[in-house]
């Protein structure tokens, strides 16, 4: 049985979680709290036990039974409230990254590493499509962290042998997500059409990002884990396609039978230009065909309306 520990019980650490268990895996999951109710959720054929706690401090609990890799899912803050406490955002995200590698190193030196980066705040934004070896020229301190902790990661690889990997990926969305936090531009999106509150655009909402279903990332991630063969230091993660803002509220409008209206917001560094990553390395590696935007902002209302608020609400 594949035995993997995520670090992180938020947005993506829950869904990797539960993918992993419905793979017939034995997941270990560390998190302080437990937002998305890990702990309770069926875990199919596999196996999902939640350790309480500081990820580096909990982390040697897990070890003790084999542990084929680990996944960073958590630290750090979204971009923009990042700006406001870029400090905050370095140490949670280097603590973290630095703290499972040196576990890893003391412990289990042969366990993989998988660190959750974000091509959208690393990479500029640019004509073409992104890849790994292009320049990361972060514009928010969120960006920021990630390239030094991608950085960190290579450090273990070449001076202590790690085996590190740091997964880019694009814009990440297939769950509605607290109002009261930080959230990205699609559930916020679904916020407003469910509510009724304009949508706050930065920019002028012609600004293209590469925007993945979350499933799709959940595929991606564990089909890397899976195979056998020998992984670049990094990868990207996402559809290979920009869609506008408006795209993204025309395709919700449609999914929600509701009317998406907008506020003009403050524009950031973040909010311009264009954005999308190149597959190719992935799929050197894996299969991966993702859904496309509308498809996926088809799938998330279903979910949303399954959950109890109904269309056109």
């Amino acid at each position: 049985m594949t035995r993997i520990t995520v670090v992180g019980a938020g947005f993506l650490g829950n869904a990797l979680a539960l993918g992993a268990a419905r793979r017939g895996w034995s997941t270990t999951v560390l998190s302080r709290s437990d937002p998305f109710a890990t702990r309770d959720a069926d875990p199919g054929p596999g196996r999902i036990r939640l350790l309480r706690g500081d990820g580096v401090e909990t982390l040697p609990q897990t070890f003790d039974q084999h542990v084929d890799a680990i996944v960073i899912a958590a630290g750090g803050r979204f971009p923009v409230p990042s700006a406001a406490a870029p400090a905050a955002d370095a140490v949670g995200t280097l603590t973290l990254v630095i703290g499972v590698c040196e576990t890893v190193r003391s412990v289990s030196p042969g366990t993989k590493i998988f660190f959750l980066s974000s091509a959208g705040a690393v990479y500029s934004p640019g004509e073409e499509l992104k890849r790994e070896s292009d320049p990361g020229e972060p514009t928010s301190p969120y960006g920021m962290s990630r390239r030094v902790g991608e950085e960190y990661l290579e450090y273990y690889r070449r001076v202590h042998g790690l085996s590190t990997h740091s997964l880019r990926c694009a814009n990440v969305y297939g769950r509605l997500l607290p109002q009261s936090r930080g959230q990205g531009v699609v559930s916020a999106a679904f916020w407003s059409a469910l509510t009724g509150k304009p949508f706050t655009l930065h920019g002028d909402g012609r600004q293209t990002r590469d925007f993945i279903h979350v499933d799709d990332v959940v595929t991606a991630t564990l089909d890397l884990l899976a195979t056998g063969r020998a992984l670049p230091e990094r990868i990207n993660i996402g559809t290979g396609v920009g869609n506008s803002i408006v795209d993204v509220l025309d395709a919700v409008a449609a999914a929600t039978g509701s009317v998406v209206t907008t506020t003009p917001g403050p524009t950031a560094h973040t909010d311009t230009g264009n954005l999308a990553v190149d597959l190719s390395l992935l799929r050197s590696v894996v299969d991966f065909q993702p859904l496309d935007l509308v498809s996926g902002i088809t799938l998330m209302a279903r979910a949303i309306e399954a959950d109890g608020f109904p269309r056109g609400r």
